[in-house]
């Protein structure tokens, strides 16, 4: 998902009004948002939200069933549908749903005949334009197939190549004719999978090994992004898999959304066996690799109204929005970034300059990816050196015993050094 204050500030300095951090609310999981900044999910998985800009937070349906909501929320790119999992006031079971802004009205696609619990069919995906919904139907109570729905074809069942064992369908390309999602095997894994035409294709990494589960696709079809057991992965037809790695090998991480071009991703790292949540969000490009989120919008220079972005779930397909689910100090929130018109891509590639901050410094002085800087050499004005340490952490350094004044502040990271003035208050 790697630092950049001063020059990311310039690039972004004539935008900043265009750009800002929302709180979409306590315990909103926010799990997709659209071109034009219509953000969904659910709170505390009772019942749908729609958030935007003007309005805010909108409650668009609750479940009545007793249950929990299972899926993701989801929405087209113009905003005008969302699909989610909803209580069909006719049967009281939980459903596959389309709802239409525009009337207000969900519209229940059924599911394959057998419920787990008080579940019929669950919503994991849908296609750009709306008109395609994927996700999970139950034929039986402990067994789930893949499905996908569409006005002209009604329900259909995409199946499970391994007998007796489940699939699950998690995003549809633009067209529909690509869907990605998971397959369990004889052991109970869960292998990455697309099917193709309603054919079932098995991922594979770069050693000829099936990956973990496939959560997203562009809009053409051509990549796929998931995770593996540890790290998150993008695979293209063309190019084969990359591996997002940390450098941290206790941290474990997904991938969670693409652009329709596919040149960026969101995801997150979270401590090995740890909650998402407690963990870090990323922004990832091919030339900038992983970028931490909550540095990427330090370097906006945006208010982060004291979230950690902790769990990106959803990027516009455009690249202009990104929200998911943050914390604070004593809650859990939703949140929403706009980024300004144009200028993702420049301010993810400054992201991977060095900074310190807050300058001026009075006593603790913090590096951006303290984890990349293997030294540190602080010098006054007549070229004396006055410290020099190699222990940097993000707990930053202490720097209270120098005088006040102007220093220059020499970093390294890798084969790069980079030098800085620094104001001591």
């Amino acid at each position: 998902m790697k630092i950049f204050y001063s020059a990311a500030l310039f690039f972004v300095g004539l935008n900043l009004s265009q750009a800002q951090v929302f709180d979409s609310g306590s315990f909103a999981q926010m799990t997709d948002v659209s071109n034009n900044g219509v953000a969904v999910g659910n709170v505390m998985n009772a019942y749908h939200v729609k958030w935007t800009e003007a309005g805010g937070d909108v409650n668009i349906g609750e479940l009545t069933s007793g249950d929990f909501i299972s899926g993701f929320t989801n929405v087209s790119t113009d905003g005008r549908y969302i699909s989610g999992t909803m209580t069909n006031p006719d049967t009281n079971f939980d459903e596959m749903a389309r709802f239409d802004t525009e009337t207000g009205v969900w519209t229940f696609l059924g599911g394959l005949g057998a419920i787990s619990e008080l579940t019929l069919s669950s919503s994991w995906g849908m296609s750009s334009d709306g008109t395609a919904i994927v996700g999970l139907g139950f034929i039986n109570a402990a067994e789930g197939h893949g499905i996908k729905w569409t006005q002209d074809t009604g329900l259909v069942d995409l199946g499970s190549t391994v007998p007796e064992r489940s699939s699950r369908a998690n995003s549809i390309n633009d067209d529909g004719t690509i869907v990605v999602g998971w397959q369990d095997t004889d052991y109970g894994d869960r292998e990455g999978i697309y099917w193709k035409n309603g054919e079932q294709f098995a991922l594979k990494d770069g050693d000829g090994n099936p990956t973990g589960e496939a959560i997203g696709v562009t809009g053409d079809g051509k990549t796929i992004i998931g995770f593996t057991l540890d790290n998150p992965f993008i695979w293209n037809e063309v190019e084969g898999y990359t591996e997002i790695t940390h450098p941290d090998p206790n941290f474990s991480g997904g991938a969670a959304s693409i652009t329709d071009d596919g040149k960026t991703v969101v995801g997150y790292f979270r401590p090995w066996n740890g909650q998402a949540v407690m963990g870090e969000g990323f922004i990832y490009t091919k030339e900038t690799g992983r970028v931490n989120l909550n540095d990427y919008v330090a370097s906006l220079g945006y208010d982060n109204l004291g979230i950690t972005f902790a769990l990106p779930l959803g990027i516009s397909p455009n690249g202009k929005y990104i929200t998911g689910i943050g914390r604070t100090d004593d809650d859990l929130r939703g949140f929403v970034i706009k980024l300004p018109a144009g200028l993702a891509t420049d301010n993810v590639q400054n992201a991977n300059k060095i900074s310190v901050y807050p300058n001026p410094v009075l006593d603790i002085l913090y590096f951006k990816n303290a984890d990349k800087v293997s030294s540190v050499e602080v010098y006054n004005m007549v070229g004396q050196k006055v410290l020099a340490t190699t222990a940097v952490s993000k707990d930053g350094l202490n720097v209270s015993k120098l005088a006040k004044g102007a220093y220059v502040i020499k970093v390294k990271a890798g084969d790069k050094t980079e030098s800085l003035k620094l104001i001591k208050k």
